[in-house]
């Protein structure tokens, strides 16, 4: 076990010194990058997990702050009208790290028009990990894989969307999310200022545009 967490540990500390080296310079005007997204399910919920770093004051404003890094995840159910908003939801989740393993935990928040479950650490996953959840005194393990193999990297999401989008300024949110017009997922990249904001939804391999807002 110690060999393999070594092992583990040299792979991430690999990793990381590419990613740094590959986005050197690429950060200038991101308020957030979201490159993690993480899904399990069963037959009564399902899990997702998205992470990055963003600014610590989050706010659509045109400027950016200190980036911190988070995880978030939401549990939802399956069935929405199962939802149960006073249920007292828990959950705790085992990430790998360079030292071997992350243990967070806490309470699910319920959100009242979502139908869904959210809390959120102060970490960036990078890996598949697991997480467990306890409702109605039930333990549920839920193994997240990640759903983003394969796919470009964010400063070619961020330079695909500058060529498309004519008034490219403010700050940049450059995050992997739901594909809201076909399967899987994608880049939706956004151009925020103080006046609005305009973006793209990229195509995850190819960063093909598929749909457009100008400011």
């Amino acid at each position: 076990m110690k060999k393999l967490c070594m092992l583990f540990a040299l792979l991430m500390t690999v990793a990381t010194v590419i990613l740094l080296t590959s986005c050197s310079g690429a950060m200038d005007g991101v308020s957030e990058r979201r490159s993690g997204y993480y899904t399990a399910s069963d037959n009564d919920f399902s899990v997702v997990a998205v992470s990055g770093v963003r600014e610590s004051d989050y706010a659509r404003d045109g400027v950016v702050g200190n980036l911190t890094p988070y995880t978030l995840i939401t549990l939802s159910n399956i069935d929405e009208k199962a939802f149960d908003v006073d249920a007292v939801v828990t959950y705790e989740a085992v990430v790998p790290c360079e030292e071997g393993e992350k243990r967070f935990g806490g309470a699910l928040v319920s959100h009242p028009f979502a139908a869904s479950y959210s809390a959120e650490f102060p970490f960036e996953t990078v890996a598949d990990f697991t997480v467990s959840v306890i409702i109605g005194g039930q333990r549920r393990e839920y193994a997240l894989i990640s759903q983003t193999n394969g796919i470009i990297t964010f400063d070619r999401a961020i330079a695909a969307a500058k060529s498309e989008i004519k008034k490219a300024e403010g700050e940049i949110r450059a995050r992997v999310i739901k594909n809201p017009v076909g399967d899987g997922v994608c880049w939706h990249v956004e151009f925020i200022t103080a006046e609005g904001a305009c973006g793209v939804l990229l195509d995850p391999f190819t960063a093909k545009v598929l749909a457009k807002k100008e400011a």
